[in-house]
């Protein structure tokens, strides 16, 4: 098993460097934040309605094996270092089924002590994900906008060309984990009267009505609502319609792509998403 935060892997294998000794909690289902609320002439409880989950805490213990006392607490301050940051560390879990990660918040580092050998064990990182859902690997699919087909010239020559195929404009994503998966959105111009987004087996619509350059892109997460030009500037009040999905587990979603008025160039459509699971 590999374990790793930010920029340091621990092998549960390894026999220097950084080695993992043990993860808990990484499987562990986060209690459910619902309230309960007994019914006082009957059994048992009132239906508490859905099981909003908290944050995922889990705790990793590691050891440190180098040559000197010195390279240890040098690889420690190296650990102790990714906490000065504001933003979440991305934490990746590699195991015999698969990777699965996590963006998480350093919460805590427990360091056993100096130490005279160039061998430390027994330091915990307890770590909190704010969204306790683990993702596997993301998958991406491209596609430009609907085209026809060339179709059969006559007279008919041999052999017979039915010139170039066409497209349907469509990208799918199947989630094949265990919770409802969010995906992504990335469309790049020419698109002078904007686009939408249709996902075809629901029929919830993204409709963004701005120009958008031929140089410029789009970028929609439907795990925040937010709506991105270029990556940087929030454009979210351009969404004319904003009916934002999730895709089930074991769901497909078919997304289809259509310009809203005049085209430049070759729009296209980058639909990204990661395998849930609880």
């Amino acid at each position: 098993m590999k374990f790793t935060i930010g920029e340091i892997t621990a092998d549960s294998g390894a026999r220097s460097g950084w080695i993992l000794a043990a993860l808990s909690d990484w499987l562990s289902l986060p209690q459910s934040k619902a309230d309960e609320t007994e019914r006082p002439q009957a059994h048992g409880l009132f239906d508490p309605g859905t099981d909003w989950r908290t944050g995922a805490g889990f705790t990793a213990t590691l050891s440190y094996r180098g040559e000197t006392p010195g390279e240890v607490e040098q690889a420690v301050r190296e650990l102790k270092a990714m906490a000065s940051t504001d933003d979440l560390v991305r934490c990746v879990v590699e195991t015999e089924l698969g990777t699965t990660w996590r963006k998480v918040s350093i919460r805590k580092i427990d360091i056993p002590g100096l130490t005279f050998m160039g061998f430390m064990k027994g330091i915990a990182l307890d770590l909190l994900a704010p969204d306790p859902v683990a993702y596997g690997v993301e998958s991406s699919v491209s596609t430009g906008l609907p085209a026809p087909g060339g179709g059969v010239a006559f007279p008919v020559g041999f052999p017979v060309g039915f010139g170039a195929a066409g497209v349907d404009g469509r990208a799918r994503f199947t989630n094949e984990g265990t919770a409802p998966a969010s995906v992504r959105f990335r469309v790049s111009g020419g698109l002078p009267d904007g686009f939408s987004l249709r996902c075809v087996e629901t029929g919830d619509v993204l409709t963004f009505r701005r120009p958008v350059a031929s140089d410029d892109y789009v970028l929609l997460d439907s795990s925040d609502g937010s709506a991105l030009l270029n990556g940087v500037s929030p454009v979210s009040g351009y969404l004319t319609d904003d009916d934002w999905w999730q895709v089930g587990p074991g769901e497909t979603c078919t997304v289809q792509f259509t310009s809203l008025g005049g085209v430049q160039g070759s729009p296209l459509l980058v639909l990204s998403g990661s395998p849930a699971y609880f």
